[in-house]
């Protein structure tokens, strides 16, 4: 029960009423394969239209197909599993801090820092396969660290268990954590490693992996499946998303501000106090080896980094702890400069939400594309900057830490209700909720034609026009293959003369909906 109202403050992160709409690359593209998986009933291949693209595992899309079969065809439902394994992720790392850090009131603290990192709570809202790989890594250390500390045979049969899983989501990158924890396994768990339990646990999380395999290798043959291989080598040896060496060196604060600050300093008092060897290597060897070989691998993005962010909220809490109790001329002052940027804030949005006020236009136009209003990131502001405000005035450790976290707390809040984490797209979701849009993609099938090879934009708009469409036939094809009277999308500098347009809008371009001539379907 205790845990149970402890949760409580999270839903408003996770739950909205506010409209989905998806980011096209890449959960889109999950979430059209996993709508051609619940449909075709064919679960062995990972489907592109009319094709077998083994251009990544199947674990994601199995998932959000499994979701469509129980609850329906509905854009939240894709993003269920991430919020499932977004609140499993939480209650592991409440788990690992109480484990690691030494109190129940330290585990929630790295739960809602964790919660309130930007990037964590970015991608507990799309559906994209690195938030149940953070659930399943996080499994398999709690797992490792119980297995050392009871008997109980579950616990190592999950220190083996979560890696297979794991690789069915996200594929050979589970190499990574893999790797960055063996200093741990052999320094301090290897009596775990001598449990038969392990290593049973080991061969059932394969088991899926070796039949999804071996089955697609005898089905679809080799030069099929060594796309899996093929793709990493792609993303190892590409410029395409290669930021260099120290990328998540500044890209993770950034993406984890302000909670970075304050665990720059829980890791320099780890650093300078005489840890045990278990904490010391999960606490600080671990998350450095996570970013070395993270840093070491050519292509870079922000959600690589996803995986360090629980561990910066435990260092973070180690920070916020120090901070919170401290007193002193360091303490004040920085109590005072929170206060102040607070006040910042307060004066930013009032300005902002002044009538007519010029900073007014100049921040619509910056959040254009965005669903919030310029009103509601202006508030969002008021409720940070007010509670943060409150700092300097907190004499108590636990007011102080409170008012600290109410703040991005109350602005998240906003921003997540108003659809920022949730409406990806809002402008072609409205295009195509219009009545006349949504009379015409419910008038029958709609298939896909392109005789060109498509731009990484076209391809997204394509994306998200085909999963607005009803009844969407897995086809994609050249125009002059479209049969009489099928309807499809197709750009329009492809638009065959005589062929009419039932679809089209600003919006969408350059895809409209258009019908091939001849006998109605």
């Amino acid at each position: 029960m205790k845990a149970l109202w402890a949760t409580l403050p999270f839903l408003p992160l996770l739950l909205t009423a506010a409209p989905r709409s998806f980011l096209a690359h890449d959960e889109g593209y999950y979430a059209l394969q996993a709508r051609w998986i619940a449909q075709s009933g064919q679960w062995l291949a990972p489907p592109w239209w009319d094709q077998v693209v083994f251009d990544r595992t199947i674990g994601l899309p199995w998932l959000i197909a499994a979701a469509y079969r129980l609850l329906g065809l509905a854009p939240w439902v894709a993003h269920v599993p991430s919020l499932v394994a977004a609140v499993a992720s939480l209650l592991l790392t409440a788990a690992l801090a109480r484990r690691l850090l030494g109190g129940d009131g330290d585990g929630w603290v790295a739960a809602a820092v964790l919660a309130l990192t930007p990037l964590w709570l970015d991608y507990a809202h799309l559906a994209s396969q690195d938030m149940p790989l953070v659930a399943l890594e996080l499994l398999g250390i709690l797992a490792l660290l119980r297995a050392g500390d009871t008997p109980k045979r579950h616990w190592a049969m999950l220190a083996g268990a979560w890696i297979g899983p794991a690789f069915l989501i996200k594929g050979f990158m589970v190499a990574l954590p893999v790797l960055a924890l063996l200093p741990f396994v052999l320094l301090e768990r290897r009596p775990v490693l001598r449990r038969p339990a392990f290593w049973l646990g080991l061969a059932l999380g394969w088991l899926p992996v070796a039949l999804w395999l071996g089955l697609s290798l005898r089905v679809l043959g080799l030069p099929v499946v060594a796309g899996l291989w093929q793709k990493l080598l792609y993303l190892s040896e590409s410029d395409v998303y290669s930021a260099g060496p120290l990328y998540y060196v500044w890209n993770l604060p950034a993406n984890t501000f302000p909670w970075s600050l304050f665990a720059l300093a829980g890791w320099r008092s780890w650093l300078a106090a005489p840890l045990e060897r278990t904490r010391r290597l999960l606490l600080l060897l671990y998350p450095l080896l996570m970013l070395l070989l993270l840093s070491a691998f050519r292509t870079k993005t922000p959600y690589y980094g996803l995986q360090l962010t629980p561990f910066v909220a435990l260092a973070a809490t180690a920070g916020l702890r120090s901070w919170s109790a401290a007193v002193g001329k360091s303490a004040h002052w920085a109590s005072l400069g929170i206060a102040g940027l607070g006040m910042a804030l307060v004066l930013a949005a009032a300005v902002v939400l002044w009538p007519g006020a010029p900073a007014k236009r100049l921040v619509a136009n910056g959040v254009a594309s965005l669903a919030p209003t310029p009103e509601q990131f202006a508030m969002a502001a008021v409720g940070l900057g007010l509670a943060w405000a409150l700092v300097f005035w907190c004499r108590r450790s636990a007011h102080r830490l409170g008012a600290l976290l109410i703040g991005p707390w109350l602005a998240l809040v906003v921003l997540v209700q108003a659809g920022l984490f949730t409406d990806r797209s809002p402008v072609q979701r409205q295009a195509l909720a219009r009545p006349a849009a949504a009379q015409a993609l419910a008038a029958g099938p709609i298939a896909a034609a392109a005789a060109a090879p498509l731009s990484g934009e076209e391809h997204a708009g394509l994306i998200l026009v085909a999963l607005a469409s009803p009844r969407l036939i897995p086809r994609l094809g050249a125009p002059e293959k479209v049969p009489p009277g099928d309807r499809v999308w197709i750009r329009r500098q492809e638009l065959p003369a005589g062929w009419p347009v039932q679809l089209q809008a600003p919006e969408l371009e350059p895809w409209l909906l258009a019908a091939a001539p001849g006998a109605d379907r």
